[in-house]
């Protein structure tokens, strides 16, 4: 009989694993696909056209309706959905559509207004994602190679793993760059950021227990 076994995950690890994409929590820039296209849905159109509907129904001559209905097919296809012009008109949506379907227009007069009809906000930045600078990413990706390059009290590449872990720490703190970003534009793992910044002394962990958190040797950081 196989024993079930329960691989436990310690708590402290996974909260840091799901928040590692957002661990500088703030406000980001956000857009969406609709951004500055013109809505379509739950419009209202302007008292200034109710009332201009009400006078055409108050005289209710076959000119009117006419005129009228001129007004519905120039509304619908300047962009304004039937339902809203339905509303403003004080007709049913299936009035709107045989109006749409069978009436031959004429263009409107221009003494009857055919108002904008409202957009989606424009996007208000041109990336979701924090950024490092390009100065910024550009050296840290001179010194990845020569950092990833050290190994236990040799000083070989001490100097410019000392600078690629600081400007990492950076990039982190002072530009707000999460570590899953830096990550994903360095080609490497979340887990080996948060190790090397803890080695090095700019983060501090309670539960990782590996060597891998352990700190360097202040001797080995002493570049001769």
């Amino acid at each position: 009989m196989t024993t079930a076994i329960n691989f436990k995950t310690n708590p402290g690890q996974l909260e840091r694993a799901h928040g590692a994409r957002y661990a500088l929590p703030k406000e980001r820039p956000t857009f969406y696909k609709r951004a500055g296209q013109a809505k379509k849905s739950n419009l209202e159109l302007p008292d200034q056209v109710k009332d201009l509907f009400r006078v055409l129904d108050v005289k209710a001559t076959p000119a009117d309706r006419d005129l009228r209905n001129d007004y519905i097919v120039a509304l619908v296809k300047s962009g304004w959905s039937q339902a809203s012009v339905a509303r403003a008109s004080n007709l049913s949506a299936q009035m709107i559509r045989v109006i749409m379907s069978s009436h031959t227009p004429k263009p409107a007069p221009e003494t009857l207004l055919i108002p904008q009809v409202p957009r989606h906000p424009e996007k208000v930045g041109t990336s979701r994602y924090v950024m490092p600078s390009t100065e910024l990413l550009a050296r840290l990706k001179e010194l990845q190679p020569y950092a990833q390059q050290v190994r236990s009290n040799s000083p070989r590449f001490r100097a410019e793993a000392e600078e690629y872990t600081y400007l990492l720490n950076q990039a982190h703190k002072e530009q707000g760059v999460t570590l899953y970003r830096l990550a994903k534009l360095l080609g490497v793992t979340t887990s080996a950021i948060a190790f090397r910044l803890v080695r090095y002394g700019y983060r501090t962990t309670e539960h990782g227990k590996s060597s891998a958190y352990r700190s360097i040797t202040e001797s080995n950081r002493k570049v001769k």
